[in-house]
Formats: structure tokens, sequence, C-alpha cells
């Protein structure tokens, strides 16, 4: 049964950091990223995320140093910097 939760949780970190990816670099447009253009130009799996998880995607991002909220209403994040 642990193996099955370790599981989970390992497919649940990569999603995030496929979100993460995905935001960082949308986040290069001149307008930013909103969660509707993350949406547009997502896979199936990034759609069915949720705009909950793209805040923490975001919330995570800005905390890294690797961009920051241009808006906060629509949430609207703005990369800085390449990620390594």
């Amino acid at each position: 049964m642990p193996e099955a939760k370790a599981d989970k949780l390992w497919l649940e970190t990569t999603d995030v950091m496929l979100l993460m990816r995905h935001v960082h670099a949308l986040g290069f447009h001149p307008d930013g990223c909103t969660w509707q253009l993350t949406k547009q130009r997502g896979d199936r799996a990034i759609r069915g995320m949720g705009s909950k998880k793209f805040a923490e995607a975001v919330q995570e991002l800005v905390s890294l140093g690797y961009g920051e909220v241009k808006i906060e209403k629509p949430l609207t994040y703005r990369s800085l910097k390449e990620m390594a």
C-alpha cells in the first residue's frame, strides 16, 4: 500500500512541474500568462488541473525568483528569467 501512495505523490509532483514549466514558458508573452491562456495552450492534463493549481504554480514560481505577479485580478504571471 505505501507504494501506491508514493506513486500518487510522484505523479502529482510531476504534474505540478509540468504546469510550472508551461506557465513559465507562457509568462514571456508581453501580456503575461493567465489561467485562460494556460488552458487554451495546454493539453488535457493541464486543463484538468484547474485554476487553483495554476495559482499554486504561480506562487511557487514567484517564490523561486523566476517571475512576478503582474496583475492580481485576474491572476497574471510574468516570467523574468529562464529556468535552468
